[in-house]
């Protein structure tokens, strides 16, 4: 924590003295930024608490235990630090809250000098994919991003470089273009060779009182698959994990069901060294904006749909636990995607210490997903109220429904012909409804007020007792819709 202080005052001091010494009438530092104080009530069972995977995660971050469904927070905390020098800026960005100082951007922008179109981005920024990721948390009119965003994308920024042409000066204003290269990590640590390429051309129309953006996307990446690591010299045990697809399966008694197979050949094939599993999205945006009777409205909406690979860090992926709360569909970030060279310094066992940062190994699902998000924002005739409606979704596993995903210990642990389709909560499609109202009060001040209801599809998984000193959370099961809604009470200073 000090040593992240000391560089965001450094950084701060700097800035302002670069400011105060220029000696070009063109150079110029801007800071500015926001705080958003919030509190947030869950309507989760109390047996279970706000700490189960699937609530909290993507409200604001789950808590820090399962004993309380309620929350004073400061979910964002920024700081932005931007230096201007013609047409060409840099940006260092800041999120400071009660949980820690974190680093939100840091980047530069740089256009050619001739029609001050092109340009070239460099650093850690927001990934160039869609709408909902490049809207600025303090100017959108929905707590949080969309599940599907959240999932896809976590923390939205990466690292790397973008090339990019906004609208041609005197030629045209109606399109834009951004292609990238980054590591696929989102902000954390590269750990392998593969780098992920993506991007959007998008088409925009502004006239008087009307305007019309639409916007097309692409993703192509990998994450790393190692299969057979070695643990230690001295006992020379080997550990296995493989990588399952969904496919139809059918079992030695003529039962058939759908579920994951192991792929065991691709997954040797991917030796010690690892192999690039596909990660591939498209994505459709768009947004209109016009005049009705009541005011000014926007529509904005986005649909994604690929491929997406998910870790589970557990070798054995057959226990009740891990079924419900070990697996996810969220995109791979950090030191999980590969391995830190040497695995061991011979002829001494591996020393976890000496590995920095900690890698570790996962057997890797493969999942066609789907989903998205359509806004209807209305402002209230000329006033600086607003009331919003969002419906988001997300299905990540599109070649299942809900009541094909099932999860019986008797037939996984007592039936020798079953055939485990390693199904669980992370192929359960969610959806989120929800409705809100903004009140600018003034150039400064903000209020939200922003009730979800959450519905989850309707699965064979039945509840789950847990077992908390084991750090194994209970579960109400997936056999019905999940007591789950959200309420955000907010505040927004900006400055």
């Amino acid at each position: 924590m000090n040593k992240l202080l000391n560089v965001f005052l450094l950084s701060f001091i700097t800035f302002y003295n670069a400011n105060l010494f220029s000696q070009e009438k063109q150079d110029s530092i801007k800071i500015s930024g926001y705080i958003q104080s919030q509190y947030q009530y869950f309507f989760v069972p109390d047996s279970v608490g706000a700490t189960t995977n699937s609530f909290a995660t993507f409200s604001g971050g789950n808590f820090v235990n399962r004993f309380t469904n309620q929350r004073f927070m400061i979910r964002r905390g920024r700081l932005n630090i931007t230096y201007y020098n013609k047409i060409n800026h840099a940006r260092i960005a800041f999120d400071v809250t009660e949980r820690g100082i974190a680093v939100k951007d840091a980047y530069f922008q740089y256009y050619e000098p001739w029609l001050q179109s092109i340009y070239i981005k460099g650093g850690m920024f927001n990934r160039p994919f869609g709408q909902e990721i490049g809207l600025s948390s303090a100017l959108r009119e929905t707590p949080e991003r969309s599940r599907i965003i959240q999932t896809l994308f976590p923390n939205e920024r990466d690292v790397g470089f973008t090339i990019g042409v906004d609208s041609i000066k005197d030629v045209t204003s109606l399109f834009d273009i951004s292609i990238g290269i980054v590591n696929g990590n989102g902000t954390n640590y590269e750990t392998n060779n593969f780098k992920d390429i993506l991007g959007r051309i998008g088409i925009k129309y502004n006239k008087d009182k009307f305007s019309v953006k639409f916007g097309f996307s692409g993703y192509n990446g990998y994450i790393n698959h190692i299969h057979e690591p070695v643990d230690t010299i001295a006992s020379n045990t080997n550990t296995k994990f493989y990588i399952y697809r969904f496919e139809n399966i059918i079992d030695t008694t003529g039962r058939t069901t759908k579920g994951f197979v192991v792929q065991m050949e691709e997954s040797k094939a991917a030796g010690r060294m690892g192999k690039g599993v596909e990660r591939q999205y498209l994505g459709v945006d768009g947004e209109i904006k016009f005049r009705t009777p009541l005011g000014p409205l926007t529509i904005r909406a986005e649909y994604i749909w690929g491929i997406q690979p998910a870790v589970v860090n557990f070798r054995d992926v057959e226990q009740a636990y891990i079924i419900y709360s070990g697996m996810n569909s969220l995109s791979p970030s950090g030191p999980v995607l590969g391995v830190s060279w040497p695995m061991y310094d011979q002829p001494q066992p591996y020393n976890p210490a000496m590995v920095v940062p900690t890698n570790k190994f996962h057997h890797t699902f493969v999942r066609n997903f789907a989903g998205g998000y359509i806004y209807f924002i209305q402002n209230i005739f000329e006033t600086n109220h607003q009331i919003v409606f969002k419906y988001d979704w997300y299905d990540p596993n599109t070649k299942v429904t809900g009541k094909e995903i099932i999860y019986d210990e008797a037939l996984y642990f007592n039936d020798p012909t079953y055939i485990k389709p390693y199904l669980s909560p992370a192929d359960i499609k969610f959806e989120t409804y929800g409705i809100g109202f903004n009140f600018t009060i003034n150039k400064q001040l903000k209020a939200m007020l922003y009730y979800e209801h959450v519905m989850n599809e309707k699965a064979k998984i039945k509840p789950y007792v847990g077992d908390i000193r084991l750090g194994r959370m209970p579960s109400p099961g997936y056999e019905n819709d999940i007591k789950d809604d959200v309420l955000t009470i907010r505040l927004q200073y900006k400055f």
